[in-house]
Formats: structure tokens, C-alpha cells, sequence
């Protein structure tokens, strides 16, 4: 039979059970998938242990009379002396009580040497039989295990990342935040179950835990096997976890909470061995190594979102590679259109399924791209032409130059994308009623706008472009190109992934970061290892 009939046969409690195995009055046998199995002869053996520790003999005498050390009959004679004391010094303890409440006796003025005259020995009574309070004592420390179990998800949650953006190329900015944060949730836990248990029987700690002086062992201090780790881990996800549902996870986890601080956690005993979670002083440089390595993992995961957004080819690039990059950037930011083999734009063709349309009003969208004898590109361009008496917002219309630059600028320069902030390009890329002329490492970039029938909006320079009122013509026509120096090497600066960062992309980034952080903590709410 299992442990949970064993309770119930002896109305004993787990740990109780646990601590008499482990004091060897017990001994249940293995079953096929290594949990114990106990017989009707160790059901009755914990019955007697918890009789003759109601009539408070101890373990060590116990253990002494069912080994046949000591005669039953002579232990409980024994026992009688003792128990007849007891009685004396509670009579004792009684007969003081009684004569101070009878005189109505006060603090001040109390005759110390009246009463101690009564009771020279007196005892105070117990609350617990001692069979009540033989346990394995729990480890606790339920804030370290919690924090260490947030912390592991978010590394698992780094390798999930790095997956789903440059695997499987799913942009996080594409999804409501709820699905992406039970999407997170599931994959973080999904990879718990690979590495977790590899961590524990290899190394017996997991990073987070290691940092924070926390450690897994079995009863005779060995490492988990992988069996026995995975089995924890499923435990700690549905008992503590409450499978990751909203809400009735935190009701799981409040739960675990208040069991972590009085005995050991289920996912700790029913794995077939008992399991106990070690815990080392706390120091301060404990919390310092921890807060270190939670910084480490938030600029790791906006560096996995900025590498992300890079396309797949860099340096000089044929035109299939330039296609492919122009198509990788409408894939993951889920734009329509497509990218046709010769470098010409279809604003119809669908690269994904086509969220936003790229093309605004009736423009007229022409994409070029020319190559050099070896066949590399050496000039990106596209021209836009619209018709039409309405305002024009051109936020689509840089949609599309920031797509030449995604897909040829910066990584023919081997630049990250935070490298779109330099001034004074930043401030080029938002002109769209002005011409301009900048450089790129070894490219050069230049935009030629012209129009009639409308007049700017504001004093911004990306303000929108307004029709006049009765105008004969409205029309507007922009080209930007891209262009390859001639007898240019690579620009030096290339191959930097992050050296052009500005404050203000990475607070964007931080923040973006921030958000999902939260929302994985309201979903998942872990408390416990």
C-alpha cells in the first residue's frame, strides 16, 4: 500500500511516517518505480510506535524493545515511575494554582515562599503528545526557494526566447500580452522538465539555488537520480503551481507557502526517497551574486530581442540574400507584401498572413535593386508616388525605407539595430517632405522628395504633409536609395553588435522587458521549489 493508506490506517501523518523510516522502526519495501510499499506488518508496527509514545517512552526505547533489546513489561514498569512523578508535580502545579486563585493573590504582594512551600518541583503542562512532534524538520526558507524558482524559469525562459524569435521568428509585439505571457509560462516550464532534472542529478543545484546557498539531496545525501528529479519538478507544478493556471495558481502557491514553514513539501516526499532541500547561511554576497545574475538575464533577453530583429544575412549580400532579408523583415514584424526574386516589391503578395498593410492610399510602390559583376548588391532603392487630395501621415512610407536599411544597410555594415538612433540618420529617417544625404560606414544614403498641393503640418519634420485648399495638382513622390561607395572597404565600425546603443532605445527596450516580466509573475505567481 501507499503512504497516503497509511495515513489513514494509523492517523499518522506523512512526516510522522517519514521520521519513524527514518529512525528504522520501519522499513517498506521498493516497488517497480522505486516508491515505497508498505505491508499490513508496517501499518501494525506504527500503530504500536504511536501507542507507547502516548505513553511517552522515546524513540531510542522503542526501537530498544521492538529490537528485543528490552522486555515490554520492564520498559512500561519503568515508565510508571516516571509517569507517577509527573502526576506529583502536576498535582503539586495544581495545588499552587488553586491556593492563588482561592487567595485572589496580586503581582505585587505575592508570598513567593508560601507557594514554593506548596509545589517545590512544579511542571508545566504539554499541549503535543510526543508522537505529534516526531518530523523531519523542514528546511523553510520559502522567500529564497521562491525567489530561486523565479529566477530558473527566467533563464529556461531565455533558451524559449532565443527559440521562439530566431527559430521560429514569433515577435512578442504581435501577440495580446496575455497569450504571449501564458505562452512564455508553458514553454519556461516545458524546458523546466528538460533541465531541471539534468541539473539536479548532475550537479544538485540548479543556478538560481546554487546562488542562493540552496541544494537538493536525497535521504543519504546523494544527488537525485533523473527519475526522482523529474517527479519533483511535476510535483512542484501541479501542487505548487497549480498547473500554472491564473488565480488558482496563487491559491496553490499561498498554500505551499504555509506548509514550507511547518513540514516537508509533498513534492519533496513522494518521489519514491525523501528529499531535502539544503540551505546555507545567508550572506550578503549571496544576494548580491543573485541580483547580479537577474541583471545578467534581463540585458541577456533585450540583447536575444535586438539580435532578433536582425535579418539572416550580413555583409556584402546577392540579391537572394537581399530578397530573403526584405522578406525576414515583413515576416516578423507581420507587414504585408513580399519581396519578389529580382528585387521589386508585390505591396499584394503576403509573406505571413499580412497584419498591416505596408501600402498607403494609391501609392505606386517601386522597389530596385542592382548588382555588381560579382554579383552582390550594390544599390537598394525604393520610389513612392501618391495621388490624391487627403492628408498623408507617411508612416507606411518609412515603413518601407526602414526596411532597406533592416535588410541592407545595417547588415552590409554589420550594425545592430540600436545603430538607427546615431544622429544625425535618427533624425534624417523621420524627414519626409526633405531631401538629405547621409552616410552609412561605406554606404551612402540619400533621399530626394518632391510635391505639390500640400504643405506641412507642423514644425515637426515628421509631421504629415496637408492638402491646399483648391490646389490644381496634389501629388508626392519620394526616392530613397541606398548606394555602395565606390572603392570602399566594409566600414571598421562593422561587426560592433552594440556599440551605437543610446539611452533611449535601451529604456525602450528595459521597458518592453519590464512589462513581460510582470505579467509572467501575475500568471505564474511561484512561490516554492
Amino acid at each position: 500500500m501507499n503512504i497516503a493508506e497509511v495515513e489513514c490506517k494509523t492517523g499518522m501523518t506523512r512526516a510522522n511516517i517519514r521520521f519513524y523510516e527514518k529512525e528504522g522502526l520501519v522499513s517498506p519495501a521498493r516497488s517497480a518505480n522505486g516508491y515505497r510499499d508498505y505491508t499490513e506488518q508496517d501499518v501494525e508496527t506504527l500503530r504500536k510506535v504511536r501507542l507507547l509514545r502516548q505513553l511517552r517512552l522515546s524513540v531510542p526505547e522503542i526501537r530498544a524493545v521492538k529490537e528485543g533489546e528490552r522486555a515490554l513489561a520492564e520498559t512500561a514498569e519503568r515508565q510508571l515511575a516516571v509517569l507517577e512523578q509527573d502526576i506529583r508535580e502536576g498535582q503539586q502545579a495544581y495545588a499552587v494554582c488553586r491556593a492563588i486563585c482561592d487567595d485572589g493573590a496580586q503581582w505585587n504582594g505575592l508570598n513567593v515562599d508560601k507557594y514554593l512551600s506548596l509545589a517545590l518541583h512544579p511542571a508545566a503542562p504539554w499541549e503535543r503528545t510526543p508522537a505529534e512532534t516526531d518530523r523531519i524538520p523542514p528546511v523553510g526558507r520559502p522567500w529564497r526557494r521562491f525567489f530561486a524558482r523565479w529566477l530558473d524559469l527566467s533563464l529556461y525562459g531565455l533558451v524559449w526566447s532565443m527559440l521562439a524569435q530566431w527559430v521560429f521568428r514569433l515577435n512578442p509585439m504581435l501577440y495580446p500580452g496575455l497569450i504571449w505571457t501564458l505562452l512564455c509560462g508553458y514553454a519556461g516550464w516545458a524546458l523546466a522538465f528538460v533541465f531541471e532534472p539534468l541539473l539536479l542529478h548532475f550537479w544538485g543545484t540548479t543556478p538560481a539555488k546554487w546562488v542562493l546557498g540552496l541544494s537538493v539531496r536525497d535521504e543519504d545525501g546523494h544527488k537525485l537520480s533523473i527519475r526522482a528529479a523529474l517527479a519533483r519538478t511535476w510535483g512542484v507544478f501541479t501542487l505548487g503551481m497549480g498547473f500554472n493556471v491564473p488565480f488558482y495558481g496563487l491559491y496553490r502557491n499561498w498554500v505551499a507557502y504555509r506548509a514550507c514553514t511547518e513540514e516537508e513539501l509533498p513534492w519533496d516526499l513522494d518521489n519514491g526517497c525523501a528529499i531535502a532541500v539544503r540551505a546555507r547561511q545567508a550572506r550578503w554576497y549571496r544576494v548580491a551574486g543573485y541580483l547580479m545574475l537577474w541583471a545578467l538575464t534581463v540585458l541577456a533577453d533585450i540583447g536575444i530581442s535586438l539580435r532578433a530583429e536582425l535579418p539572416p544575412n550580413r555583409g556584402e549580400m546577392t540579391l537572394a540574400e537581399y530578397v530573403e532579408n526584405c522578406n525576414d523583415y515583413l515576416k516578423y514584424r507581420g507587414l504585408s507584401g513580399r519581396m519578389l526574386p529580382d528585387g521589386s516589391f508585390d505591396p499584394n503578395g503576403n509573406a505571413q498572413g499580412g497584419s498591416v498593410v505596408v501600402n498607403v492610399l494609391d501609392a505606386q510602390i517601386t522597389c530596385m535593386a542592382e548588382t555588381d559583376q560579382k554579383g552582390y548588391v550594390t544599390t537598394v532603392s525604393v520610389r513612392q508616388e501618391v495621388d490624391g487630395e487627403t492628408a498623408l501621415m507617411l508612416y507606411d512610407l518609412y515603413t518601407m525605407r526602414e526596411m532597406l536599411l533592416y535588410a541592407y544597410g545595417l547588415p552590409h555594415e554589420k550594425m545592430g539595430v540600436l545603430s538607427l538612433n546615431r544622429m544625425p540618420l535618427s533624425s534624417a529617417l523621420v524627414r519626409h517632405a526633405q531631401g538629405f544625404t547621409e552616410s552609412l560606414g561605406s554606404l551612402t544614403i540619400t533621399q530626394q522628395v518632391a510635391y505639390e498641393g500640400y504643405e506641412l503640418a507642423g514644425d515637426e519634420p515628421d509631421a504629415p504633409l496637408w492638402p491646399i485648399e483648391d490646389a490644381p495638382v496634389y501629388h508626392y513622390q519620394m526616392e530613397f536609395c541606398i548606394t555602395k561607395n565606390e572603392n570602399t572597404e566594409l566600414s571598421a565600425a562593422g561587426g560592433q553588435f552594440f556599440c551605437q546603443q543610446t539611452a533611449k532605445k535601451f529604456l525602450r527596450f528595459l521597458e518592453i522587458y519590464r512589462k513581460m516580466v510582470m505579467q509572467f509573475i501575475y500568471a505564474c505567481c511561484i512561490i516554492n521549489l
